[in-house]
């Protein structure tokens, strides 16, 4: 099972990784594979490496953030190119997250954004229309994705 986890997941993975432990778990014993790409990894090195997080939580030191992303990238599975396939209109900058789980064949996207999971609600017109385009993607909280994937 191929995933895409959002920037916060990392976040909170290096920072306290206690909220989260499960699903990188789940990277490290290769029950799912992480996919990752440029434009992802650079945007969770920039809120890794911010100042106000790395003096809120004293794990995120310069070493131990280059030790976390070193880890991810040799057991991610890396896509060099990703293409444009989707804008997100609400939020286009999350649009990143999309089009790697597309290019990637991901069956998940895990994210606690509301803008990304607003495209998996069926009581919403874009939700709708996401779904009639990408009927493969599941996009959805953590907890959503470890009860349904690993109950």
């Amino acid at each position: 099972m191929i995933v895409v986890y959002d920037c916060m997941l990392f976040f909170r993975s290096a920072a306290r990784p206690e909220r989260v432990s499960r699903l990188f778990e789940l990277v490290d014993s290769g029950k799912v594979t992480l996919a990752l790409g440029a434009e992802v990894l650079a945007e969770i090195h920039d809120v890794l490496n911010r100042t106000e997080h790395q003096s809120k939580f004293p794990a995120l030191t310069p070493e131990a953030v280059t030790l976390f992303l070193q880890h991810f990238l040799r057991t991610s599975f890396w896509i060099d190119a990703v293409p444009e396939q989707y804008e997100l209109k609400r939020d286009p900058k999350d649009s990143k997250y999309i089009n790697l789980a597309l290019a990637s064949g991901a069956d998940w996207l895990v994210t606690w954004d509301k803008d990304l999971l607003e495209l998996s609600r069926s009581d919403s017109a874009v939700g709708q229309e996401f779904k009639a385009l990408y009927p493969r993607l599941r996009i959805g909280t953590p907890e959503n994705f470890l009860a349904e994937s690993f109950a």
